[in-house]
C-alpha cells in the first residue's frame, strides 16, 4: 500500500481502538497537512499518541515486526559498512535504517515496508536480501540523525517526490564507477586474510559478509546482465578466477581476477542463493531470486560443478516479467509465421520446438502462449524452471526438488479441465505418450524436444517406441530452430557484389533460389556499440514441418528422417540452412553465421560453401 492509505488505515484504527476521538484526528490531519510527513509522524510530535502504541498498531497493520532503531545501540563502524551497501543520501532520502547484518541479509527499518518498491530498490543498491522491519516516522528519523549526521549535508525530513529518482541515480553512478575501484579493496581484504582461511574455515564466512566483497559480487553481476547478458561463467583455471558472460550467444572473457578470490566470490555466490558456503562434492542447483537489478525483476538460476580446479559456478539470466512478444518479433517470416498460426489454431494436436539448448525453444513457445492467452481459455504449462511469469496462464514449477515430474503434472493437468498445455521438454516415453493421448482427445499440446532438425523430432519420437499411427494422428506441426547474431548496424559494411567473394556469395544465393539486392549483403566490423565483435542481438531462423497427409504416410510407414525431410521439402518446406541465407541476403547477418549454425542441404549448396571457404584465405577478403 501506498504512504497515504497506511496513513488512512492508521487514522481508522486509531478511531477503532478509541485511541483518538474524530476531531483529535482531524486535529492531527490538518496539522500533518502543514508539516508535511505521514500521520505516525504528526501523532509523534503532537504527543496524542504514545511512540509504542504507534509501533504496535504499524505492526497489526503491515504485518512485519517492529521495532524504535531510535533506542538502539548502533556502532560507528557499522554504519561506515553499511554505506558500502547503502549510500547515506539513499537512507537519509527514503527514510529507513539498517538495523542488521546477515550473511545474506539486511535487515532496514522503514516508515512503510508494504509499498515493495524501497525493498527492491535497497537490494539493488545493496546486493542482499533485505528483511523489512516497520518504525515510526519520528524513530527512523532520530536514528538516521543520531548515526549519520557526518555523512549528510542536508536535514533529514520526508519526502515523497524525487525519492525514485535519487535511487536510482546512485544505482547508476555505481555501474559507472571504474571496476578495478571495486577490485583492489576486496583483493586486499582477502590478501590480508589469506593466513586465516588457511588455518581456520570458518574465516570464510566472516569474508563473504564483508561489504567490500558483497559489492564486489554484486556490481560484477550487475554490469553483466545490464550489458544484455544471457548467462555468467565463474571459473578458476588454476591461475587466476576467470569470469565470462555469453553475449548473443557467445562468451566473452570479463575479468580475470587473482585465484585467491575465488573461494570468498563463489562463497558470497552460495550464499546468495541460499546455500551452504563450504565446499561441495557434488553438483548444485539453485536460485538467486531477489532484486540485484535496479528497475527489473531478474533471477539467476545457479548451478554449481566441482572441479578439479575448484568449484565453477554458471548463472542463468531469468526475466521475471518478460515483455509480451510475437513471432515476428523473434525473426520469424511471413509464410512461416502463417503455418505455425494456422497450427494453434487447430482444437487440438501436438506442436513441437526442436533444437539444442540456448536456441531460444521457450521464447517461441512463449510467444505462441502470448497469442493464445485469452479469458475463454484455460492454459496450464509445466516448466523447469518457470523462465517467466505470464499472466493468466497457471504455471507449474516441475524438478527433483519439488518432486513433480512432467509426466505427473500432465496427469494432474487432464483433471483440470484445460484448452492448451504447455510442457517444458518431452525427455521420456512417458511423458511424450500421455502428450500424444492428450493431444488426441482435445487439447492443443506445446512442448520442446532437442533434435538438429524437424524430421528428426519425428524418427526420435518413434524411437522411444510410441505407436506411428499415434504419432501421424496426433503431431501437427514440428519447428526447428537456431539463433544466429544479427549483425551491428553501426558498423556492419556492404559487401560488393563486383568482388570475387561478392560473386561467389551470389552464387550461392542463386543455387539456393535466392536473389539479392545489391546493397544487402554485409560483413562485421566491430565497434565500441557492439563491443568490437561485429554483432549485436540475435534473431532466429526456422524450420518447419506440416504434417500433410503424406507425411503421416510416411510416418506410419517408420520411414527415415532423410525421406520425410525429402517430402517435406517437396512441399516447400524451408530448412535452417535456407532460413539463414535468407537473413544473410536481407543484410541482417553474416555468411559466417550462416555457415556455422547450419548444416548443407543437399551436395551442390556444400561445394559452393567450399568455394567460400576457398577465398576466406585469398589476401583482403578476411
Amino acid at each position: 500500500m501506498t504512504d497515504a492509505e497506511l496513513d488512512d488505515r492508521l487514522a481508522e484504527l486509531l478511531v477503532g481502538y478509541q485511541l483518538l476521538t474524530p476531531a483529535a484526528l482531524d486535529r492531527a490531519r490538518s496539522f500533518q497537512s502543514g508539516r508535511g510527513g505521514t500521520l505516525a509522524g504528526a501523532l509523534t510530535e503532537l504527543h496524542v499518541v504514545p511512540p509504542d502504541r504507534l509501533q504496535i498498531l504499524l505492526e497489526e497493520l503491515t504485518g512485519v515486526r517492529s521495532v524504535d532503531p531510535s533506542l538502539m545501540t548502533v556502532y560507528p563502524d557499522f554504519v561506515e559498512r553499511m554505506n558500502l551497501l547503502i549510500p547515506p543520501e539513499v537512507v537519509a532520502s527514503l527514510l529507513v535504517f539498517p538495523a542488521q547484518a546477515e550473511l545474506n541479509a539486511l535487515h532496514v527499518c522503514m516508515i512503510n515496508p508494504t509499498d515493495g518498491w524501497t525493498a527492491r530498490a535497497l537490494e539493488s543498491l545493496s546486493g542482499c536480501r533485505i528483511m523489512p522491519l516497520v518504525s515510526h516516522e519520528a524513530a527512523v528519523q532520530g536514528a538516521i540523525e543520531k548515526h549519520y549526521s557526518k555523512h549528510l549535508a542536508a536535514p533529514v525530513r520526508y519526502r515523497r517526490e524525487g525519492v525514485r529518482e535519487i535511487a536510482e541515480q546512485a544505482y547508476k553512478t555505481r555501474l559507472a564507477a571504474p571496476f578495478d575501484d571495486l577490485l583492489k579493496p576486496a583483493i586486499a581484504l582477502m590478501n590480508r586474510n589469506r593466513d586465516a582461511l588457511a588455518r581456520d574455515p570458518a574465516a570464510l564466512e566472516t569474508i563473504v559478509r564483508d561489504p567490500l566483497i558483497i559489492r564486489l559480487v554484486h556490481q560484477m553481476l550487475c554490469r553483466a546482465i545490464e550489458g544484455a547478458a544471457s548467462d555468467l561463467h565463474i571459473q578458476p583455471d588454476g591461475e587466476s578466477l576467470r569470469i565470462r558472460g555469453r553475449f548473443d550467444g557467445a562468451l566473452r572473457v570479463l575479468h580475470k581476477i587473482p585465484l585467491a578470490a575465488s573461494a570468498p566470490v563463489i562463497g558470497r555466490l552460495r550464499a546468495m542463493a541460499e546455500l551452504p558456503i563450504r565446499g561441495t562434492t557434488t553438483p548444485l542447483d539453485a536460485r538467486i531470486g531477489f532484486n540485484l537489478v535496479y528497475g527489473r525483476a531478474i533471477d539467476l538460476r545457479f548451478s554449481l560443478v566441482p572441479s578439479v580446479t575448484g568449484d565453477k559456478v554458471v548463472l542463468r539470466v531469468l526475466d521475471r516479467e518478460r515483455a509480451r512478444r510475437r513471432l515476428v518479433d523473434l525473426g520469424v517470416d511471413e509464410p512461416t509465421r502463417q503455418s505455425i498460426e494456422d497450427a494453434t489454431d487447430l482444437p487440438n494436436g501436438l506442436m513441437l520446438v526442436t533444437g539444442p539448448t540456448g536456441s531460444g525453444k521457450t521464447s517461441t513457445l512463449y510467444a505462441l502462449l502470448d497469442r493464445l492467452n485469452e479469458d475463454d481459455v484455460c492454459i496450464l504449462t509445466a516448466e523447469d524452471p518457470v523462465e517467466s511469469r505470464m499472466e493468466g496462464i497457471t504455471q507449474v514449477q516441475c524438478d527433483d526438488a519439488s518432486g513433480v515430474a512432467f509426466a505427473a503434472a500432465l496427469r494432474s493437468f487432464l483433471r483440470q479441465d484445460p484448452d492448451i498445455l504447455m510442457v517444458g521438454e518431452i525427455r521420456d516415453a512417458e511423458t511424450a505418450d500421455i502428450a500424444l493421448k492428450a493431444a488426441l482427445t482435445g487439447h492443443l499440446v506445446l512442448s520442446t524436444m532437442h533434435t538438429n532438425d524437424a524430421p528428426s523430432a519425428v524418427l526420435r519420437m518413434v524411437n522411444m517406441d510410441l505407436e506411428p499411427f499415434l504419432i501421424a494422428s496426433a503431431l501437427r506441426l514440428v519447428i526447428a530452430q537456431r539463433l544466429i547474431r544479427r549483425l551491428c548496424p553501426a558498423c556492419k559494411q556492404p559487401l560488393a557484389r563486383t568482388s570475387e567473394k561478392g560473386r561467389l556469395l551470389v552464387d550461392q544465393l542463386a543455387a539456393a533460389g535466392l536473389s539479392v539486392a545489391a546493397p544487402s549483403m554485409s560483413e562485421p566490423v566491430g565497434c565500441d556499440q557492439c563491443g568490437g565483435t561485429g554483432y549485436r542481438g540475435r534473431v532466429g531462423i526456422f524450420e518447419v514441418l506440416r504434417v500433410t497427409e503424406r507425411i503421416e504416410e510416411l510416418i506410419i510407414a517408420r520411414a527415415s528422417a532423410a525421406a520425410i525431410r525429402a517430402q517435406a521439402r517437396a512441399e516447400g518446406m524451408q530448412t535452417l540452412r535456407l532460413a539463414g541465407l535468407r537473413k544473410f541476403a536481407d543484410g541482417e547477418t553474416s555468411m559466417a553465421e550462416v555457415l556455422e549454425h547450419t548444416v548443407p542441404d543437399d551436395q551442390r549448396v556444400e561445394s559452393a560453401v567450399e568455394r567460400i571457404e576457398r577465398v576466406k584465405s585469398l589476401p583482403g577478403t578476411q
